[in-house]
């Protein structure tokens, strides 16, 4: 299960401010901002306005003002993300060509980071088996839970929290964007899609364990990757999470397995502080076998993963 450390070894950037912090300089109006008083995802801010435009078609109000500040907030999201995140052309094919080796090892991966870089490392080369995300080939590359079975030789990936290539249209239905010859796919962020003015992005941003659960329980494929996780008994690795408490969602679904062994990435520190975030980690896992290892030490923190930021920003 890869967090977001993975994505800040390779661009620093991505662990510097959140969404909102972003969005609020420059591209949030005021009436925009109005609407993140008791929350800061956007993918719930989306969803609220996109419920109010169908109860408002019911009933015959005016949905046109609703619509604006729909295509408002998704504008500013996609604003923000570009502001942090690299072009494929910036990443070079030597680490995509990395990522992509090493999770290959594994039997399923999991991710809570929503940016591309794992999506482009699985596609490294123009393959992408083994890898399979359970989006449909062809047309419309929608998510359908009755094509979710896993085969021999397949290496299922999942995004828990959501990623910038996955929307959720109108009708709840989740699917992933597709480079097209116009746009790359973080020119499609954020972009009206013609057809579905009611289309969104699926990013699971809330700050809490509970209000991110909300949010993954409302979503076919998001709920449907928690289940994959609760229901696996397979030894793991969590490479760059903390397993904060406000992933306390996958801590309970991890711990549903209390047999298999969990080892968990760790960042240099002081013996102190490490002593006591593993000491918290190991009370709110429920199992019996518990490892903590240096990330420095795993492929995926690897200092030859990490790719300079000209810019610096």
């Amino acid at each position: 299960m890869l967090g977001n450390g993975l994505s800040i070894n390779v661009w620093e950037p991505f662990g510097y401010h959140r969404l909102l912090d972003r969005a609020r300089h420059g591209h949030l109006t005021a009436d925009d901002l109005a609407l993140f008083a008791s929350t800061t995802n956007f993918e719930r801010i989306l969803a609220d306005i996109s419920t109010a435009i169908r109860v408002c078609d019911v009933v015959g109000v005016d949905t046109a003002p609703l619509y604006a500040r729909y295509a408002s907030i998704q504008l500013a999201l996609g604003h923000a993300i570009r502001q942090v995140h690299p072009l494929l052309s910036e990443v070079p094919g030597a680490v995509r060509a990395a990522i992509r080796d090493e999770i290959t090892k594994y039997e399923w991966v999991f991710t809570t980071s929503y940016d591309l870089l794992l999506y482009w490392a699985m596609g490294h080369g123009g393959r992408y088996m083994p890898f399979k995300d359970h989006f449909r080939f062809g047309g419309r590359c929608e998510f359908d839970p009755a094509r979710a079975d896993v085969y021999e030789g397949e290496i299922p990936v999942y995004y828990l929290h959501g990623a910038l290539h996955l929307i959720v249209g109108g009708s709840g239905a989740t699917w992933k964007l597709k480079m097209t010859s116009l746009h790359t796919l973080l020119d499609q962020f954020g972009r009206p899609i013609a057809g579905d003015p009611q289309v969104r992005p699926l990013l699971v941003t809330e700050g809490s364990a509970r209000e991110k659960l909300q949010a993954i329980e409302s979503n076919a494929y998001l709920s449907h990757a928690l289940e994959v996780l609760t229901e696996l008994d397979l030894p793991l690795v969590v490479f760059g999470s903390s397993l904060s408490a406000q992933d306390q969602h996958l801590v309970d679904a991890i711990s549903q397995s209390p047999t298999r062994p969990v080892a968990i990435s760790m960042l240099k520190g002081r013996k102190t502080e490490l002593l006591a975030k593993q000491s918290d980690i190991y009370q709110r896992l429920g199992v019996d076998d518990v490892f903590f290892f240096d990330a420095s030490t795993h492929p995926l923190g690897s200092a030859d993963l990490v790719v300079d930021n000209v810019d610096g920003e």
